[in-house]
C-alpha cells in the first residue's frame, strides 16, 4: 500500500464539529453542575437551550453566533479551568472543570481560525473586479 490515509475536511464540517463539542461540553458540564448544586436545574436548562440554539445557528454558518457563543460559554468555560488549577477540590471535579474549560475555549478558537473561519466568510460582500 502506498498512499497515504489524508482526512480532507471542508470548513463547513469543521464549524459543525466545533460548535457540537461546544454544545456536548456545556451539557456534560451542566450535569456536574447540576449535581453540585441541584437547586440550580432551571437555570442550567435554560442557560442548555441557550448554547444549543447559538450552536444551532454556528453550525448554519451565523458569523455574529460565534460572538454569542464566547458569550455564553467562553466566559464561564475561562473561568471553569481558573477554578479548576487554583481552588481545592476532589480530583474528578478537577479534571470535569479542566476538560471543560481547556475543551470549549479550545473549540472556539478553533471556530475563529481555519478552516472553520472561511465558513463563516461574508457571503454578502459585492464581486470585485471592474469594466
Amino acid at each position: 500500500m502506498t498512499g497515504s490515509t489524508t482526512f480532507s475536511t471542508t470548513p463547513a464540517t469543521t464549524a459543525k464539529r466545533l460548535a457540537g463539542a461546544v454544545v456536548l461540553l456545556a451539557a456534560a458540564f451542566g450535569g456536574g453542575s447540576v449535581v453540585l448544586n441541584p437547586d440550580s436545574l432551571r437555570s442550567m436548562a435554560i442557560r442548555l437551550v441557550a448554547i444549543a440554539l447559538t450552536g444551532l445557528l454556528v453550525a448554519r454558518g451565523i458569523r455574529w453566533a460565534r460572538l454569542l457563543l464566547i458569550v455564553l460559554t467562553g466566559l464561564a468555560a475561562l473561568y471553569a479551568a481558573v477554578l479548576a488549577v487554583v481552588r481545592p477540590m476532589p480530583l474528578g471535579w478537577r479534571a470535569l472543570f479542566l476538560v471543560y474549560g481547556l475543551g470549549t475555549v479550545w473549540c472556539i478558537i478553533g471556530l475563529f481560525r481555519e478552516p472553520a473561519a472561511s465558513y463563516f466568510a461574508d457571503r454578502t460582500a459585492p464581486a470585485q473586479g471592474g469594466a
